[in-house]
Formats: C-alpha cells, structure tokens, sequence
C-alpha cells in the first residue's frame, strides 16, 4: 500500500469514522500532530472541542487536515510510528505523553505454583493494559483458557478457587493443593502463547476482510508491512519496508500481539 494521503480537509464533515492515521497540517504544508484512531472523525473532534494547553496550541497553529485510512489498528501504529520519526512534529516530540500502563507481572508462591499479579513494575512484565479494569479482564480470560487458578492470578478474592471445586464429589480443592510440577506447566505454555517467535512470521489480522492486513517480522525486527490478497507468497508484492528500523515498531507490535492474539494468526515464511 502507497502512502497516499487524503486531500486538504478543511470540513471535518469530511472525515472518516474509520481507523487510520491523521494530521494537523500548518500553512506551510507540514505536520505539526500526527495521531492514530479507531475513529478519526471522534479523535479529532477530541483535539479540537478540549480546552488544554495542547489543544489550544494546535488548534490555533493548523490550517488543514489530512488523513489515511488502514482498516487496521495494527498497520496504524507502525505507521504512526513511521510519520512520527519522518516529519517530526512538534507537538507529538515536546507534548506527547505517556500516560503509565498497568502491568501484569508473573510470580512465584510460598507453595511454588505461578501466579500473575497486577501492578506498575515494568520489569519482566509479560503484558500491559490501560485500565485496571482491561487488565483483569485480559487475566481472566487467559486463567479459563488454560483451566488456572484465579486465586493464584489474584482477580479471585473467595477463600477457594472458582475452578477448582468439584461439585460432583462435594469437595473443595483449591489450585494451591494441585501437584507444582502439572500446575506449572500449564502456565509456562499460557506464557509462551504470548511470545513472539525469532524467526520469520507474517502477523496476519484474521479478523478483517480481504485484503488481510498484514506486519513482516524478521530476526526480532519489524521488516514492514502491507496487505495480503490470497497466496501467501504475494506477501513480498504488497510489502512496504520500514524506513526507520527502530525498537519502537517492535515493542509496538509484541504489545499489539499479546492484547489481540485472538485475533491474529502467526504464520512462519521462508
């Protein structure tokens, strides 16, 4: 996909209610916001309706607007990332910032099983979420798919664990009295559905329609991106390298994965 911009928008009438990327461009033809949104007609509204230093700045500092649908939250922030480091704008370098996530670490407990815990420890932390609220959601769904304790992963605040009572013999076996070793094991493969292979994958969202969009990894870095029609080896065709290889799109993009791997397939390419 060329990165071909939509024309001057001086009517927000005339933006898109669709996920891609925008600009806030000044007289003189450059970027000084470029964002990302789900929804970019309500996300610029947004600037626009605040009242806060930023939004003030910006709106008495741009001329038009200009925008590039992507159909893919995905592809719209390795793009972002991309625009952001190509044109520099000045209020995405001197203003952005970064509101602090919630972050779901993995422990150890006295009886030896593993467990996950909510908190702002950023060291090892296997994942990372907005909210409170997103991240006990996420750790839910991940303890009933891998049949584990939400005592252990501290959203279960009853005195036994929600999984482990047996109606059916009348008794009540917490994962605490489960055997370490089986316990375990199941959380270490609950751990390593979250990783990012090293070799090469194409990360393909499932979920939307044809064309599939879709992000190349290479040996741990972000090769590019693109949309894929059918065959899977028309990938290279439709590929848009990466002009800024950085650390960034990859973090950007082992987060995407591990919020949204229900939604993705991870295919390995030669």
């Amino acid at each position: 996909m060329s990165l071909i911009l939509s024309k001057k928008i001086y009517d927000l009438k005339d933006l898109p209610k669709k996920t891609g990327i925008y600009y806030f461009i000044d007289s003189n033809s450059i970027p000084i916001y470029i964002g990302k949104s789900l929804n970019i007609y309500k996300r610029v509204n947004q600037h626009l309706k605040s009242n806060t230093q930023k939004s003030n700045k910006l709106k008495s500092g741009f001329d038009h607007l200009r925008y590039l649908e992507t159909r893919s939250e995905m592809i719209a922030l390795i793009i972002e990332s991309q625009e952001i480091k190509k044109n520099k704008p000045i209020f995405n370098r001197k203003l952005r910032k970064k509101k602090e996530n919630i972050n779901i670490n993995s422990f150890t407990s006295k009886s030896g099983h593993m467990g996950l815990k909510i908190g702002k420890n950023k060291e090892d932390n296997l994942t990372s979420f907005q909210s409170t609220n997103k991240a006990k959601s996420f750790i839910s769904y991940i303890s009933e798919k891998y049949n584990l304790c939400k005592k252990l992963n501290n959203i279960h605040l009853g005195e036994y664990c929600c999984h482990a009572i047996s109606l059916s013999h009348n008794i009540k076996k917490c994962g605490y009295e489960e055997c370490v070793k089986e316990y375990n094991s199941r959380f270490y493969k609950m751990i390593n559905s979250l990783k990012l292979p090293n070799k090469k994958f194409l990360l393909i969202e499932k979920n939307n329609d044809k064309p599939y969009p879709f992000v190349s990894v290479k040996n741990g870095t972000i090769e590019g991106y693109g949309y894929l029609n059918s065959k899977l080896s028309d990938y290279r065709t439709n590929l848009k390298k990466l002009e800024f290889i950085t650390k960034d799109e990859l973090i950007i993009i082992k987060n995407y994965y591990k919020k949204n791997f229900k939604s993705l397939n991870l295919t390995s390419i030669v």
